[in-house]
């Protein structure tokens, strides 16, 4: 699968929107939130990126409605980072 630069920055996006600190500053979440939205509109709509861009959708607006949230979104990251490590890991061994 070929990643456009919105694929990427979706998927950066939502990794750190998955981990959110202990101590969230609200400027700061509104901007990644923002960030992660706009990508989402723009993503490739196939495959593997469907459940990022869903995912993108339950992205809290606020820091304290995203708490409510964001072990959906960390699923969902997981769930791509294990399909991605398998993918790269068979590659890596030239396994088709």
């Amino acid at each position: 699968m070929k990643l456009t630069q919105f694929d990427r920055a979706l998927i950066h996006g939502l990794a750190v929107l998955s981990r959110p600190p202990l101590t969230p500053d609200a400027g700061e979440h509104a901007m990644l939130a923002d960030i992660v939205a706009k990508c989402a509109e723009r993503a490739t709509s196939d495959g593997a990126m469907m459940p990022l861009i869903r995912a993108a959708g339950q992205v809290g607006r606020t820091p304290e409605i995203h708490r409510g949230t964001v072990h959906l979104i960390a699923a969902t990251m997981n769930d791509f980072d294990r399909w991605a490590l398998g993918a790269h890991w068979d590659a890596a061994r030239g396994v088709k």
